[in-house]
């Protein structure tokens, strides 16, 4: 090892940690469970469910002021550029950790893979290689004397071959945090590459392959091993390390060991450098590949986020061969940027080709919080860069140097221009290097000329010669660095997020930008970084569209390397004609204005539907866009639209729902569909749809005609229930159809009943293998669908299930860990369809499974005869007339289906279901009163329900007891299981029916008969009447009544129980006093003997309690029962509250007056619900 200079091991006095700020930033993890549960990263929960003892690698972030007890954990690091330790904990320990104070946060310390994009994705038909200085222009600055020395960069990777000729003397200090390896020598590669890049002197080539900064010393810091494995702690101790030793530019091209978090330590680390005074470059990651996700987590937890597939780039690898079957599966998850790269504070890089475009394997945004990222690409495919001699899998160009591709290339590019910059002006903060490269970039164009998105290229292109010309600057700037306003084009339901729209160009669009009225662009965040010190700032608009912006303006203040998130959104107004809108944000310093943030809407134009139809014409030049709206009401059938041209140019058609969710158009099924695409949406969500025109950079210009059809019919009723026809009967309806679409013709009607189908199957699926099924769709089926799940529940093995159309295109798709779907496709059409299950990630014993497939068809139904006019005009309406006929011979209790509505290529349904009477109720068929003591009153009332009954089944009968006034007695439930026809009885207790009921005679209402399912199998609709009054029936004993009487003095609690008594004798009164809080204050209980006629039982209670709790409450009577000897006659669990007490009131032991109660002072009872003022008569309180 190179001993260190005494002067790098020194902190610069720049170096100022921060760590209580960043802290604040962690992540709230989800919202369920406990509070101390939310502490543990989701990624972690598979390991600490086990009951098992085995130490787990995490890192713990800890709050500031806290002392956790960390005397069970394994400590490995205790940081200082974050407040936390990494080390090992069993699943128990963990728990016991979530629960202290002092513990914000416990994160798995996954272990990452270094891996490069594949060269299969990789077409460089000239065979040239990239020299990455002169793209950028590093060159012409060496002209100048800049060659980046005096400043030191730190390589934090897999080690560096310091006795390459091309470094000699280059690496001035070493650390090696690998624990199974004890060199600091670079024995994968991948180190040496990106050292290269940085200061290689190119001596082994005779200059060619010179770095960006030759002059720049290095520090090796090694955290990867030879098979291209490492850990999160050791990353984040080797940037604490090379902080500590004087790096002024640390290069972390490592990719790919996203946490599942915006902030997860390695964030915090990386951002708290770059805060403390070292530039941080950082590779956005290779995320756009069709092969495994470089540096892709692997902990327990797999992602159920899978690799994304470009949907338009050609010349892929062949491997995987399903999944770029179904690239839109694998649709780019909401960020693509992996950490540390999605930190505020880092420049994150992406990386561009030889031809001038980004890489297509190159990262792209946002994060997940809605920043933008990357913020710069660099040169990153066929890089040729030093490395060690004899390494195997290196595509070796010769003894020294390899070939290689990926965003741990294009980093190395951005950290050696860094100090190309700090050279220059040596007191340059990371946030003004940061401004620099932004500011001084080229925007990049795709494969149709027009400037790639933000997301995927930043800024743009690093261009070190202008950068370096902004240093006579005032020194700011912003990412991103303007604003075209938009909609996000996101898959339909349940297929991803953010896969863009294949707009022809190398790379997919991921927003629409343009916008309707009343539209908005929801917030967008920029990042505002300073190199110097700002005071007096103010945020502001101005332009066109300046009353559409809303602003969460920058700070007045921000220090000297100041970055700082702000926020826009922007509202379209109503009535804003179409056309395109400027205006700008602004940033000012007191009277000078430092930053305009260009600002651009482009307002579509109304497609304004008239009897169901709208059209529009226009012409496209280059690669133009037209954008449209048009309103979709509630309750649209179906949206329909083509769009024809007349040339061979390729013209785009997109249709893009007010939830965001896009439609792409498709060939015509027609001998034009070369100039022809058409796109049908079924039951369209309601609202404002964007449409929009494109052309592919057409030569000529290319007229064309978008026409819309809406289907809408509403019938009136909306669904047709017939409950309780009887066997051989006929029932009939009428029903009024509205057109709000273009004119129906050639209208058919139909009777139709669905008839499902299901087969259930078992097997396995092999690692990378296809397991299909072949499943014969005849004509008439209505839905093909699939659901796959896995017995073991705890394995996060990922699998792809598939549903693939007889030409072997796949229809519907779902990939991940446990069961999946349903998947399914609607009107499959008839032919020979597949299901298939690929085991996309899977142990190599293979992956058991069980799929069940579902077909779904209907067929007619002969009950139903439906008629009705020929043709509909559009904004008119028709009646149809519908019959539907029992058969005598019926042994089904209940039947959906639909009358179908029929014209042309458009179907409608009017939902219909029949209860039939062979499962119905008849109604009362006996009533009996029994007198079990023969003293003239009733102790019970027996009811008979009749059902006829065809299908055998458990049944709920339902209804309510009401006297002659319709007051409720009771309600009356009961189960029973029917083989036969026969009776449900119910038995009502004759004391609740004198208590309850006021006048007789009596009736049973709304009297309902359910399935074991809980459907409505029939409703009596026939009266039912008892020829009885309520008082023919045993009174009770006695019962509560709902008065109370508040009788409390300042010596005692008291509360008078009024009773009604039907028959003398001894009665029992106990209760409960509790207060708000529900602690008991006393309980009591009084025996009497009692005459017939309504009584008084005061309770009385000792206060004693209530002073000792000494909080004003009100007081609560609960818990009252009245009984006689050992029966129990009546009860109330909540009986009657007072108002708010004061328990210095009874202090005194004299009885109380006014000022011992609050203003407020109410009682009430629970039973009666009524409330009044409490006052003193006779030295008692009573209410009033």
């Amino acid at each position: 090892m190179i001993p260190i200079r005494s002067e790098i091991m020194s902190i610069p006095a720049k170096l100022m940690l921060i760590s209580a700020v960043a802290l604040m930033l962690i992540a709230v993890a989800s919202a369920s469970g406990d509070a101390s549960q939310q502490k543990i990263d989701p990624g972690l929960a598979p390991q600490i469910s086990s009951a098992g003892d085995e130490k787990i690698p995490v890192i713990v972030i800890l709050d500031g002021d806290g002392d956790p007890r960390l005397k069970d954990m394994a400590i490995k690091y205790r940081f200082k550029l974050i407040h936390g330790v990494a080390g090992e904990a069993t699943p128990s320990e963990i728990r016991g950790l979530a629960e202290s104070d002092a513990v914000q946060g416990i994160y798995p310390d996954g272990s990452i893979d270094l891996s490069y994009p594949s060269n299969d994705s990789i077409s460089n038909e000239s065979g040239s290689l990239f020299i990455p200085a002169t793209a950028i222009n590093a060159d012409r600055l060496w002209q100048k004397g800049v060659d980046g020395r005096g400043v030191t960069v730190a390589v934090i990777d897999s080690g560096i071959d310091k006795n390459h000729p091309d470094l000699a003397g280059r690496v001035i200090g070493e650390k090696n945090f690998v624990e199974d390896e004890t060199t600091t020598d670079d024995l994968l590669g991948h180190g040496t590459m990106v050292a290269g890049i940085i200061a290689g002197s190119g001596a082994s080539s005779e200059g060619k392959y010179r770095g960006i900064a030759p002059g720049a010393n290095l520090l090796n810091v090694k955290v990867i091993n030879s098979k291209g494995d490492g850990r999160v702690s050791d990353i984040i101790a080797g940037i604490e390390w090379a902080l500590y030793n004087g790096a002024d530019v640390l290069s972390l091209s490592l990719g790919g060991i996203n946490l599942g978090e915006t902030n997860p330590p390695i964030t915090m680390a990386a951002d708290n450098a770059a805060q403390s005074g070292a530039v941080v470059c950082v590779a956005a990651g290779n995320r756009n590949n069709t092969n495994q996700v470089s540096g892709q987590i692997k902990n327990a937890a797999a992602s159920s986020e899978s690799d994304p597939v470009d949907v338009s780039q050609q010349g892929r690898s062949s491997k995987d061969v399903l999944l770029l079957l179904v690239p839109i599966v694998l649709a780019l998850p909401p960020g693509l940027i992996d950490s540390p790269g999605d930190g505020v504070e880092v420049i994150t890089v992406g990386a561009s080709d030889y031809e001038g475009h980004v890489a297509d394997f190159s990262g792209s945004g946002p994060t997940r919080d809605d920043r933008t990222k990357p913020d710069v690409v660099a040169p990153g495919v066929d890089i040729v860069s030093t490395v060690p001699p004899g390494i195997e899998k290196l595509d070796y160009v010769d003894v020294y140097y390899a070939r290689e591709s990926g965003t741990s290339l294009s980093t190395p590019v951005v950290a050696g221009m860094a100090a190309l910059l700090l050279q220059e002006r040596e007191n340059l903060t990371p946030a003004g290097v940061k401004a620099l490269m932004t500011r001084g970039a080229e925007k990049l164009r795709n494969t149709l000329g027009e400037e790639y998105e933000e997301y995927y290229q930043g800024a743009g292109l690093l261009d070190a010669v202008r950068s370096s010309e902004l240093l006579r600057q005032d020194i700011c700037y912003a990412v991103p660095d303007r604003w075209i306003a938009g909609r996000w084009a996101y898959l339909p339901a349940g297929r991803g997020l953010y896969v863009g729209l294949n707009a022809g160009a190398d790379r997919p669009q991921k927003k629409l930008y343009a916008l309707a009225p009343g539209d908005q662009d929801w917030t967008t965040r920029l990042v505002f970084f300073t190199d110097m010190e700002r005071n007096n700032l103010k945020t502001t608009v101005s332009g066109a569209l300046s009353e559409w912006i809303s602003l969460q303006p920058l700070p007045q203040s921000l220090p000297a390397n100041g970055q700082q998130v702000f926020a826009a959104s922007m509202t379209v107004p109503e009535g804003t004609a179409p056309g395109v809108y400027n205006g700008s944000i602004e940033v000012s310093e007191g009277k000078k204005k430092v930053l305009t943030i260009p600002v651009s809407a482009e307002v579509a134009a109304l497609l304004n539907i008239t009897e169901g139809t709208a059209s529009a014409k226009g012409i496209l030049r280059g690669s133009e866009w037209r954008y449209y709206y048009l309103e979709v009401p509630l309750g649209t059938d179906e949206l329909d639209a083509s769009l024809m041209w007349n040339e061979t140019s390729s013209i785009d058609l997109f249709l893009l729902a007010p939830t965001s969710e896009y439609y792409a158009g498709e060939p015509a099924d027609t001998e034009d569909n070369e100039s022809h695409k058409v796109r049908s949406i079924e039951n369209p969500p309601s609202g404002r749809w964007l449409l929009a025109v494109h052309s592919e950079n057409s030569s000529v210009p290319t007229g064309y005609t978008l026409d819309i059809e809406r289907s809408l019919v509403e019938t009136s009723p909306r669904r047709w229930i017939v409950g309780s026809a009887a066997l051989g009967t006929s029932e009939h309806m009428e029903f009024i159809v509205e057109n709000r679409g273009r004119a129906l013709e050639n209208i058919s009607y139909r009777g139709v009943i669905k008839n499902t189908s299901s087969q259930a199957l078992g097997d396995s699926v092999g690692y990378k293998e296809t397991w299909e099924k072949a499943v014969n769709v005849s004509e008439g089926t209505r839905r093909l669908s699939a659901r796959l799940t896995i017995a073991d529940q705890s394995n996060t093995s990922e699998v792809m299930l598939v549903i693939e159309d007889p030409q072997g295109e796949p229809e519907d798709y779902a990939l991940g860990s446990g069961d999946l779907g349903p998947v399914e496709v609607s009107e499959p059409g008839k032919g020979t369809w597949k299901v298939k299950v690929y085991g996309y990630d899977v142990p190599d014993s293979g992956l058991p499974f069980n799929l069940t497939v579902t077909e779904d068809s209907m067929e007619d139904w002969s009950w139903i005869v439906a008629r009705g006019p020929g043709r509909i005009e559009s904004d008119s309406n028709g009646t149809i007339e519908a019959e539907i006929n029992i058969p005598r011979n019926a042994s089904v209790p209940r039947l959906d289906g639909q009358i179908e509505i029929v014209s042309g290529n458009q179907t409608f349904q009017i939902p219909v279901s029949v209860a039939v009477a062979g499962t119905l109720l008849l109604g009362m068929e006996e009533s009996k009163y029994e007198d079990d003591n023969d003293d003239g009153y009733f102790e019970s009332l027996i009811l008979g329900f009749g059902v006829n009954v065809t299908v055998p089944g458990s049944y709920r009968l339902e209804g309510t007891l009401t006297d002659c006034e319709g007051r409720a007695i009771k309600m009356i439930e009961r189960i029973k299981v029917l083989t036969r026809s026969g009776e449900i009885n119910l038995t009502v207790n004759g004391s609740e029916i004198w208590k309850s009921g006021g006048c007789g005679p009596m009736k049973v209402q709304n009297l309902i008969l359910y399935d074991s399912s809980g459907n409505l199998v029939d409703r009596y609709e026939g009266k039912i009447t008892i020829e009885k009054d309520p008082k023919q029936f045993q009174p009770p004993l006695a019962y509560l009544t709902d008065g109370f009487v508040n009788m409390t003095t300042g010596s005692e609690i008291a509360v008078g129980v009024n009773i009604s008594v039907v028959k003398a004798g001894r009665y029992r009164v106990s209760g409960t006093i509790v207060n708000d809080d529900d602690e008991e204050v006393g309980n009591e209980s009084q025996e009497k003997d009692l005459e017939a006629g309504n009584a008084t039982i005061p309770l009385k209670f000792g206060p004693a309690k209530f002073v000792m709790l000494g909080q004003r409450s009100r007081l609560h009577l609960v818990d009252l029962v009245l009984s006689r000897g050992s029966a129990e006659i009546d009860r109330r669990d909540e009986a009657w509250s007072s108002g708010r007490m004061r328990p210095d009131g009874f202090s005194s032991g004299l009885q109380a007056n006014s000022t011992s109660f609050e203003s407020e002072n109410n009682s009430s009872s629970a039973g009666s619900g009524t409330s009044g003022v409490m006052r003193i008569v006779d030295g008692k309180m009573v209410i009033s």
